[in-house]
């Protein structure tokens, strides 16, 4: 059995252990560097070389070599048997405690020159193509694969987008064979780190956070506090995975209209039931944009600057600065996108996207940190509002590029919409403020 971790190698040698014991007295045990126990019969790796523990006069117990257990000791010490050349050798309980573990399975790493009849491998999907590569070529006569496609149960966990919304396993094979581990040079490393792509995504996530933080000290920590006791207004609401996202939104508000936020978030939850709601913090969200639509920022799902942080002598340069970088980069972004030669790696067969098209969606993986080997044109799946209708709109223009069905060929609205229409073709996805649009459209516009 393989696993990506030593800890999760760990947890597959004691569940392995169990199932050979299968309740019955195990004898006398010892403690081994990974935390499990052992005890006669079972199997057993050593994790360091020693010359000084000769199995011959040319040979010696190497990291790697798997024993099978034939005595314990009474002070801890381990006779073990090799399984390969059937040598024995007496480990003292000093190194058995600080250099050993169950060896019914290892790391991926760890099983690199060894081939078996049948491989179990675990995967999380957050493994490269060269461990997967490796995984599954060590087992000669079958390799069966594991994938975990749902959360470790850590409550810190729970906002995350991937427990949120989990990938299928096919997307997690995909994210697995996408992610390439290959050494590059230094030099390259420094090109990729200060090319306008990484450095857009950077820019963003400073921005958004500058914004944040500057509407919090804008309204004071009295107005914080009584917004984080939310919950004796809505219950449960300060638990939703979408609650960091929510507040962050309300702070935004407060800062510019200089109203309270929990009278912006009980217009929200007015008049409706939200006891069949999944996430309610997602929900109130969405009726905010609808409620109280903000001036666009520097890139269409991104929110503007409000008037009062604006004038303010503290946070006003530093977000206009802030604002300007991920202009200015979105710029570069487009423009390189534009100019290169071939379709784009994520446009499948069929896919014809216009120009236009092309340079809003490698700003949108850009400043969104989309891994350029993601098949999926404009990634996984949006929690907050603003992009998730940005993504929508998105996804509907690269529908709207991609061939028709054959017996749909000959329908000539379905041709028309092959396209961007003219306007969307003119309008840049980063333009200012007062020269764009209000933001995306809602769902079905």
């Amino acid at each position: 059995m393989l696993a990506p971790t030593r800890e999760l190698a760990a947890e597959l040698n004691r569940r392995a252990r169990d199932h050979r014991c299968d309740g019955a007295p195990a004898g006398q045990e010892v403690p081994l560097g990974d935390g499990n126990q052992a005890s006669v019969g079972d199997v057993i790796i050593t994790r360091a070389n020693d010359r000084r523990l000769r199995l011959s006069a040319t040979d010696w117990v190497k990291n790697g070599d798997r024993w099978m257990i034939t005595h314990v000791g009474k002070h801890g010490d381990l006779t073990v048997r090799h399984t390969r050349n059937q040598l024995t050798v007496r480990l003292p309980s000093e190194y058995v405690r600080e250099s050993t573990g169950l060896g019914y399975a290892t790391t991926i790493h760890g099983a690199q020159g060894i081939s078996a009849d049948t491989m179990h491998g675990l995967l999380t999907g957050q493994e490269s193509r060269q461990q997967l590569y490796t995984l599954l070529t060590r087992g000669r006569a079958a390799n069966h694969l594991y994938l975990q496609v749902v959360g470790d149960g850590d409550p810190h966990t729970v906002i995350r987008p991937d427990t949120i919304s989990p990938r299928t396993p096919t997307e997690t094979l995909e994210q697995i064979l996408a992610r390439d581990e290959t050494p590059v040079s230094a030099s390259t490393v420094l090109r990729e780190l200060n090319g306008p792509a990484a450095r857009l995504f950077q820019a963003v996530q400073r921005y958004t956070d500058g914004l944040h933080l500057a509407a919090e000290q804008l309204v004071g920590p009295q107005t914080v506090a009584k917004l984080d006791q939310a919950d004796q207004y809505i219950p449960g609401l300060t638990d939703e995975p979408a609650w960091p996202t929510l507040r962050a939104r309300l702070l935004t508000l407060a800062a510019e209209t200089g109203t309270h936020p929990l009278l912006h978030l009980l217009t929200a939850a007015s008049g409706g039931d939200h006891r069949t709601v999944d996430d309610m913090a997602a929900v109130l969200d969405w009726r905010l944009t609808a409620l109280t639509p903000t001036d666009p920022g520097p890139l269409p799902w991104l929110p503007g600057i409000p008037s009062t942080l604006q004038a303010d002598p503290v946070w006003g340069g530093y977000l206009a600065k802030r604002l300007q970088l991920v202009a200015d980069l979105a710029d570069q972004v487009q423009d390189h996108a534009c100019q290169r030669d071939g379709p784009p790696a994520w446009a499948a067969p069929g896919i014809h996207p216009s120009i236009a098209l092309i340079g809003q969606i490698a700003v949108w993986r850009a400043a969104n940190g989309i891994n350029p080997q993601d098949p999926r044109p404009t990634g996984g799946t949006q929690l907050e509002t603003l992009p998730a209708l940005w993504k929508q709109r998105l996804d509907r223009h690269i529908a709207r590029a991609t061939d028709p069905p054959a017996a749909g060929r000959a329908d000539k609205r379905q041709a028309r919409l092959t396209a961007l229409s003219p306007s969307d073709d003119r309008q840049r996805p980063h333009q200012k403020p007062e020269q764009r649009s209000s933001g995306p459209s809602a769902p079905g516009r």
